[in-house]
Order: C-alpha cells, then sequence, then structure tokens
C-alpha cells in the first residue's frame, strides 16, 4: 500500500467582491521592470509566431498533427511496477526494480503561473482556485509527497510598489493581487494546493521578489499558516534558517524523511538586499555542500534539487544546467527537478560515479498558466518511486526504484480555465499528448490513475472518462 501522510485541515475563506484598487502614481523601478518585461514578451511572441508559421506548413503537407497521427501517437506500453520493471527497452529505468506496494511515490509537477486571467476565472468560481487543480486533484493527492514551483509570491496586503495597505476581499485586483509581470496572488491559493494534495513548495524563482524583501516575507509566513513546506527563500532577520525543507510519510511502520532544496537563476533583476533567495549559480558551493550534507544524514532517506534555470521557452538544456544537475547527482541528490523554462525540457537517468542511479528532470513546463501555445499548456505529473536500498552500504536510505508521467493540459476555452488529465480529455488534448511524447519516453507514460505503480502495459487501457465535474 502507498505510505500513508499526515495531512492538517484546511479550509477555504469566502470571498467576497468589491471594486478593484485604482493605481494612483508611477514608480520609476516598476516603469523600468515593465518595460523590460515588455520587450521580452513582444521577443518570445515573435520567435514563436514564426514558430508556428511552420508548424501550420508542416501540418499541411501531412506533418502529423491530425486525427490519424494521435492515433499512431497511442503508446504501446506503460511503466509499470514489479520486478521486471528494467527489463523494457525504450524507457527510463533503474537497475533494481521493487514490488509497486513497497515503493514512496513522489509526484511533482512545473510552474503554478497565474496570470491575471487564471486569477479572474478562479474569482468567478465558488471554490476559488482549487477549480484550477480539481480536475487532476486525485492524481496529486495519490502520492506520498507532492512538490510543486509557486512561481510568484502569495504577500497579503502589498502592492506593486511594495507597499502595505488592507487587504482587498476578493482574489484579483490588479493591484494588490495582479499577474505579469509582478505577480501576487491572494493567500488562499496555498489552500487550494494543499487541498489538492501538494506538501512542498518551491519559492525560489525569477518572481520570488515581485512584491519585494517584505512580499517574501508575508509568502512565508502564509505558507506555513496553510500547513505547508517551502525551499529556497527564507525571511530578513538575525537568524539564518536552513534553505532546505524535510517532507515525511510513513511506509510501513517507518517514518521517511525527505529534504528538499530549492534555488533559482536570478530575481529578474530585482535585488535581493537581505539575501532571501538562494541563487542557484551564484550560490553553488552552498547549494552542493547543503546536498551533501543532507545526504550524510541518518535522518534524510533521499535529497530533491530543485533548481529554477534554463531559457524560457527552450526544449534543450544549457550547458550549466547539465554541469549543475550531475554536479548535484554527484553530491548525493537522488533526483534534480528542475522548472522555469514553461516547457518540456528531457528527462535523464544519471549514474554517479558511486555507482548512485539519480534520475533529472530539466523542466516540467507549465502546471496551470495562461500561457496560450501548445508547448506551454503541455506538461505532466512526474512520478518518481523509491524503495529501501538493500544494499550492505546503502545505510538504510530510499533509492530511485520506479519513474513515470502523467501527461496533462492546461484547458483554456470555454470559460474554462482547468489543468486536465490528457487521458481524460476529449480529441481536442491528442496533439498536446504527441508533443509530449517527442520529449519524453513514451514506454514511461501512466494511465492518470492514483493507482499509478499498479498498472502497466497489462492494466487498463489509457483512455478514461473524465471526472464527474461542475462547471
Amino acid at each position: 500500500m502507498p505510505g500513508q501522510r499526515l495531512r492538517s485541515p484546511h479550509r477555504f475563506p469566502v470571498i467576497r467582491r468589491c471594486p478593484p484598487a485604482r493605481l494612483s502614481g508611477t514608480d520609476p523601478i516598476m516603469v523600468a521592470l515593465f518595460r523590460r518585461r515588455a520587450h521580452d514578451a513582444a521577443r518570445h511572441v515573435s520567435r514563436c509566431s514564426l514558430v508556428a508559421v511552420i508548424l501550420f506548413a508542416v501540418s499541411l503537407l501531412g506533418g502529423g498533427t491530425g486525427p490519424a497521427a494521435a492515433q499512431s501517437a497511442a503508446p504501446q506500453s506503460c511503466a509499470g511496477g514489479g520486478k521486471d520493471m528494467t527489463s523494457a527497452e525504450g524507457r527510463i529505468a533503474f537497475r533494481d526494480g521493487a514490488d509497486p506496494s513497497d515503493l514512496i511515490t513522489v509526484a511533482a509537477v512545473g510552474d503554478v503561473l497565474l496570470h491575471d486571467a487564471v486569477q479572474k476565472f478562479a474569482m468567478t468560481r465558488p471554490d476559488g482556485f482549487a477549480s484550477l487543480f480539481h480536475p487532476v486533484a486525485d492524481l496529486t493527492r495519490g502520492a506520498d509527497i507532492a512538490f510543486a514551483n509557486l512561481e510568484g509570491p502569495a504577500a497579503a496586503g502589498i502592492t506593486k510598489t511594495g507597499r502595505t495597505t488592507a487587504p482587498p476581499d476578493r482574489l484579483w485586483d490588479d493591484w494588490v493581487y495582479s499577474g505579469y509581470p509582478m505577480f501576487n496572488y491572494h493567500p488562499s491559493v496555498l489552500d487550494a494546493l494543499k487541498g489538492a494534495g501538494f506538501d512542498v513548495l518551491l519559492t525560489a524563482n525569477n518572481h520570488a521578489l515581485d512584491r519585494y524583501a517584505v512580499g517574501a516575507d508575508r509568502t512565508i509566513d502564509a505558507i506555513e499558516a496553510a500547513g505547508l513546506n517551502f525551499t529556497g527563500t527564507r525571511k530578513r532577520g538575525g537568524s539564518e534558517p536552513p534553505w532546505y525543507a524535510v517532507t515525511e510519510t510513513m511506509k510501513d511502520g517507518k517514518t521517511r524523511r525527505i529534504a528538499w532544496l530549492g534555488c533559482t537563476y536570478g530575481t529578474n533583476g530585482l535585488p535581493d538586499r537581505h539575501g532571501q533567495v538562494l541563487n542557484c549559480y551564484r550560490d553553488k558551493a552552498r547549494a552542493l555542500e547543503t546536498i551533501r550534507a543532507l545526504a550524510r544524514r541518518d535522518d534524510i532517506d533521499a535529497v530533491m534539487f530543485a533548481p529554477h534555470w534554463g531559457a524560457e521557452y527552450e526544449h534543450e538544456p544549457e550547458p550549466r544546467q547539465r554541469a549543475l544537475a550531475g554536479a548535484a547527482i554527484e553530491a548525493g541528490a537522488t533526483a534534480v527537478i528542475g522548472t522555469h523554462p514553461h516547457v518540456m525540457q528531457p528527462v535523464e537517468r544519471h549514474v554517479a560515479r558511486d555507482g548512485r542511479e539519480g534520475l533529472i528532470a530539466y523542466s516540467l513546463g507549465n502546471f496551470v498558466s495562461n500561457q496560450i501555445s501548445l508547448a506551454r499548456r503541455s506538461s505532466l505529473i512526474l512520478l518518481l518511486g523509491l524503495a529501501p536500498d538493500s544494499k550492505p552500504d546503502g545505510a538504510g536510505k530510499l533509492r530511485l526504484a520506479a519513474f513515470g508521467w502523467i501527461p496533462i493540459w492546461v484547458r483554456n476555452e470555454d470559460g474554462r480555465m482547468q489543468v486536465e488529465a490528457i487521458d481524460r480529455a476529449g480529441p481536442a488534448a491528442q496533439r498536446h499528448l504527441e508533443h509530449l511524447q517527442a520529449h519524453l519516453p513514451p514506454a514511461n507514460r501512466l494511465p492518470a490513475s492514483p493507482d499509478y505503480w499498479r498498472q502497466n502495459a497489462c492494466g487498463p487501457a489509457h483512455r478514461q472518462d473524465r471526472l464527474t465535474e461542475e462547471y
């Protein structure tokens, strides 16, 4: 049976709506930042427009985007559990498998990137932000530990200029709670993530300081109030709390502890005057030493490294991503789970010099956002199966025994904006599946079911009915 997680009860606040606050005055720093980000956005739109034209031409020439191609894209097998899980070709596998009942499952998703339109949609729903995650909540809740990148602050009462004000009683007002380019979310999104089964959040990313130092502090307060863990940022003050978080799960009567260390390549030019954000490259030596120290601890069973890095909208990792990922595995990380590019990047098995097997997922893409291109709406729920190391020198640690992925997409149509499993969607999602299978090992694909490893090639078919929902 899967490990058991202990959860604290959560409540969704009742939100009343009122007229939005008005912007008064201008801030030179804000003006410069808006101009810079608008320039970046225009550059990406121009590049992606050219790509779209090319892809359209390919489709007219039979490039494989129609129904027939969707049929051929169906996988021949699924990654499954069992002792033979390392024997199949064409998939990522590990030397020693494990029985599915012995696995501790870690689920990870990409960017929770709540543009204005996403926040506005949540504002119209009776359950607020929970409506975004509802169609896949059974899949994330089914894991023993679940991780997401919180791409922006959740700082109550902090305006775009960093001033403190009374928090509005609505989910979005474009002054306190806003989207691109200076993100800030109503703290109730944290309750929604908790309710969807998430346990630990990455707070180190390029939007970590979008509400400046005070916003980073208030975000941490809100995360702790929601009963969640976080990694990669810390509050101002004399004390220096650790950059990492530790999550716990029970398995076979034993508490297993998994450490998480997050970092980011930068903060969009906003100065980190109080040292609140761990930098992946400037603080590389500190990050690697932290991984080594955690891996040596008797009370830590596995270490997950979560860097926010890479070039936006690029499917190939940068050389410095590869270098840091390899160094992290060598330092003792069990897996590297990357975010930031907003599109999929490769997943690779990495064997350390000491023989340990690690997994590197360079980018998980967007979990939820209002980015509209196919690549930015196609993502996955990454699944890692951990099992006790039976080797004499394993020191009772957890090792990687299985890897799988469940394809998901952001349904953004007919007034709906939600994360949905592709296996539960209609024909509209098939192009997203084809895209994902071009960047991920198809044989590691798992059905959209919280049974995870129990469903292999001999189990249920991929196609499933959509969950009963009200919209």
